[in-house]
C-alpha cells in the first residue's frame, strides 16, 4: 500500500513539474483550456531606491489574480495604493481580461476596494476567529 507522508514547505522542482504534468494532462483529457499563469509585479521605488510599494498580480486564464497590495506606511493613504491597482487594471483591460479577483481581511481595507469598483463575492466569517476573509472581483 502507498504511505502517506507530510512534507512541510515547498517541494522539490521534479516534484512540483510531475503534479504540473499530470494537471495538464488530465486537463486535456476533458478539453480544458490551456493553462495560463504569469506573475506580475509593479513596483515602486523612493528617489533613494527603496522599495515603498508593490502590487503582485497572477495571470490565471483570462483573469487577473490581485495577490499582495503594500504600501510602506509612511506614505499611505497618499494615493499610491490607488494608482498601482488602476496600473494592474490597465494591463488587464490591454491584454483583454476578464476581470480581476482578490482576497482581503476585515482589519485590512474592504471599503478601499468597494471605492475601486470591486464587488465583494464572498466573505467567510471566522477566517481566522473574530475576523473575516472576503473575496472581491471587479468585471471589465
Amino acid at each position: 500500500m502507498n504511505q502517506i507522508v507530510l512534507k512541510k514547505g515547498v517541494l522539490r522542482p521534479e516534484e512540483q513539474q510531475k503534479i504540473a504534468n499530470g494537471f495538464e494532462a488530465h486537463s486535456k483529457q476533458q478539453f480544458a483550456p490551456k493553462y495560463r499563469k504569469e506573475r506580475l509585479n509593479w513596483v515602486v521605488y523612493s528617489q533613494g531606491g527603496v522599495l515603498v510599494g508593490v502590487v503582485t498580480a497572477d495571470i490565471l486564464w483570462d483573469w487577473m489574480y490581485l495577490d499582495e497590495l503594500w504600501v510602506d506606511s509612511a506614505i499611505r493613504n497618499r494615493g499610491l495604493g490607488k494608482k498601482l491597482i488602476f496600473q494592474a487594471e490597465q494591463y488587464a483591460r490591454e491584454n483583454s481580461m476578464k476581470g480581476l479577483w482578490l482576497w482581503t481581511q476585515s482589519w485590512q481595507a474592504p471599503a478601499f476596494y468597494t471605492r475601486l469598483g470591486f464587488e465583494e463575492f464572498t466573505r467567510f466569517p471566522d477566517f481566522p476567529a473574530g475576523y473575516e476573509r472576503i473575496g472581491f472581483r471587479k468585471l471589465l
